[in-house]
C-alpha cells in the first residue's frame, strides 16, 4: 500500500515511516501540507495519515481538499489533543477513521489494513453545495463501474 503521512513533527513522521515500511508499505512523508499536494501532483496514494494540528497548518483542511480532488482515498485522522469534539470535526471533514495520540503501533497497523480492505462509505453530510454534489455523483458513477466490471 502506498502511504502518504502528513505530521509537522520529524520524529513521529520517521518513527512511523520506518514502521510501515517493515509491514511492507511504500510511505512517503510530508511535513506541510503544500508539500504533501506536491506528492499528489506526482503520484497516487492508497491511503492518508494525517495529524490534525499542523503547527500553523490545519490537518482537517488538507483533509476536505483531498476529498474534493481524490475522494476515494482512504484518510487516517491523528491527533493528541483528544476531544469528542475533535472526532465529530474530523469525520465532518471527511476523515474514515481517527486514532488518538498516544496509540500502539499494532492499532495503526489495524486502521490502516481495515481502511485498505474496505474504507468505509463518506459521509456527505458535512459538505454542502457543488463539491458534495459532485463528489455524490462520482460515488454514484464509481459504484456502477465497480458492479458492471464484477458482473
Amino acid at each position: 500500500m502506498k502511504i502518504l503521512i502528513l505530521d509537522d513533527d520529524s520524529r513521529i513522521l520517521e518513527f512511523l515511516k520506518r514502521g510501515l515500511e517493515a509491514e511492507c508499505h511504500e510511505v512517503a512523508i510530508a511535513t506541510s501540507p503544500h508539500q504533501g499536494w506536491q506528492y499528489f501532483e506526482e503520484g497516487r496514494y492508497d491511503l492518508v495519515i494525517l495529524d490534525i494540528f499542523l503547527g500553523e497548518a490545519n490537518g482537517l483542511d488538507f483533509c476536505r481538499q483531498l476529498r474534493i480532488k481524490q475522494p476515494m482515498v482512504p484518510v487516517l485522522a491523528m491527533t493528541a489533543k483528544d476531544s469528542p469534539e475533535i472526532q465529530q470535526e474530523s469525520r465532518g471533514a471527511g476523515a474514515n477513521a481517527y486514532l488518538p495520540k498516544p496509540f500502539s503501533f499494532d492499532d495503526l497497523v489495524a486502521t490502516i489494513e481495515d481502511l485498505g480492505g474496505n474504507p468505509p462509505p463518506l459521509d456527505l453530510s458535512s459538505l454542502t453545495g457543488i463539491p458534495a454534489l459532485a463528489m455524490s455523483l462520482m460515488n454514484c458513477c464509481l459504484g456502477l463501474l465497480f458492479w458492471s466490471v464484477i458482473v
